[in-house]
């Protein structure tokens, strides 16, 4: 028997001489392996000494059987698998070489900062009062009292109905009353004389009340010719001229009363019970950067169904009227104050499948830490959960951590 390596003898070969009857292979754990199958053998069992088989004494072998043509395409398919395995376990070490490689970051020191608890919203200017001046009763319109776009005080005469008609009937109820009570007293002398009867006397004495009753029903409407003015307050612009019939139905003027004037806003239901009477708040109007300040006066009673808000309003002083009515207000109403609150660079938190995270720096690594946030600001935002003061949030390198990837701090990032 010869040896042939690799821990196989040939079992046909006596002294180094060929039998001539088939080959057969014996490992060093006396298995014994047909000819032709030894290749296989080596690919599968041992790896390690593969590449010390002289292969070439198989590949001068004459194949010309079937059976011997796929058993070459088996082991042919073998031996790519036993060449590809080195490859693959390098790879595999190269890329954990790869993840345990340390990443430079910055950190950011958590430390306890006062907030404020602010409730942004958005709302309208409109007038402390506001009317739209109408004639009481209908005829032609006889003169204006005022011009357009002027401040007017409380009972000034702003516009006027021809009355004529009602003054000729004034003056027709004062004769008839006139002779009325004439009569009246004449019957009241008869009756003293028993020359008229007590119901002659009161049918005149109720027709002398009823005079006077005609008298100022026409001193009604004469008052209703005149249009007044209710409060002190802005008159608008006009569209209707004197000369103009008018009734009722139509519109004189817009008499608005702008100092003080109001804000109101819409404030989401979550904040019901933060939002009370005599809270202060600022607010903006569009094209000016002044800031201007309310005091809440009233809170509606109800929800609106369709946005879930409730109406609030509040009153600001305009002595110098340059709040108008309409006007657009973007609101910031303080609602508490936290003098320890932790606030990270916005850009620190990521969000994840579940929430949101941070990455802590502690002990040489990055640390995932999941996290609460609260109100936002323009680069930063609230913790509510999850930090504590002292703190070292990783504030960049995010994309190449995970959690418990090793990292040397490269820069503090100063609040």
């Amino acid at each position: 028997m010869g040896k042939a390596g690799n821990g196989m003898i040939k079992q046909n070969e006596v002294a180094g001489v060929s039998t001539g009857g088939p080959v057969t292979w014996v490992t060093s754990n006396n298995l014994q392996i047909s000819e032709g199958f030894e290749y296989l053998y080596l690919c599968l069992f041992l790896p390690n000494t593969f590449y010390d088989y002289p292969r070439s004494l198989f590949m001068k072998k004459q194949i010309s059987s079937p059976r011997a043509l796929v058993l070459l395409a088996a082991l042919a398919f073998a031996g790519l698998s036993c060449q590809k395995e080195p490859k693959e376990t390098g790879g595999q070490a190269q890329a954990g070489n790869k993840s345990a490689r340390t990443v430079p970051v910055d950190v950011f020191v958590v430390e306890g900062d006062l907030l404020e608890q602010v409730i942004t919203a958005t709302g309208n200017i409109i007038p402390n009062e506001a009317v739209e001046i109408r004639p009481e009763r209908s005829g032609k319109l006889v003169s204006l009292g005022f011009r357009e776009a002027t401040y007017v005080e409380k009972g000034r005469l702003l516009a006027k109905i021809d009355d004529a008609d009602l003054l000729a009937q004034k003056d027709k109820l004062a004769v008839q009353l006139k002779l009325a009570e004439i009569e009246l007293e004449r019957a009241r002398g008869l009756l003293a004389i028993q020359a008229a009867t007590q119901e002659e006397v009161d049918r005149l004495s109720n027709r002398v009340e009823e005079l006077k009753a005609d008298q100022r029903i026409v001193d009604v409407q004469l008052d209703r010719s005149k249009v007044l003015a209710p409060f002190d307050g802005y008159v608008g612009l006009r569209d209707i001229s004197e000369g103009a019939y008018v009734t009722p139905q139509n519109v004189l003027v817009d008499l608005q009363q702008i100092n003080p004037i109001k804000l109101e806003f819409e404030v989401p239901e979550k904040y019901l019970s933060l939002v009370k009477n005599g809270q202060e708040l600022t607010f903006f109007v569009s094209g000016s950067e002044q800031q201007y300040k309310a005091r809440v006066y009233a809170l509606s009673s109800d929800i609106a169904p369709s946005t879930r808000t409730f109406t609030v309003r509040a009153t600001a002083t305009n002595g110098n009227n340059q709040l108008k009515p309409g006007q657009f207000a973007k609101v910031e109403l303080v609602t508490g104050v936290n003098e320890s609150a932790i606030i990270v660079p916005t850009d620190a938190v990521i969000p994840v499948i579940d929430g949101k995270q941070v990455y802590v720096f502690r002990d040489g690594k990055a640390i995932g830490t999941a996290v609460t946030t609260g109100t936002r600001l323009d680069a930063r935002v609230e913790i509510t959960d999850g930090l504590q003061v002292g703190d070292s949030i990783i504030v960049s390198g995010l994309l190449s951590l995970t959690n418990g990837t090793p990292v040397q701090v490269n820069k503090l990032i100063k609040p």
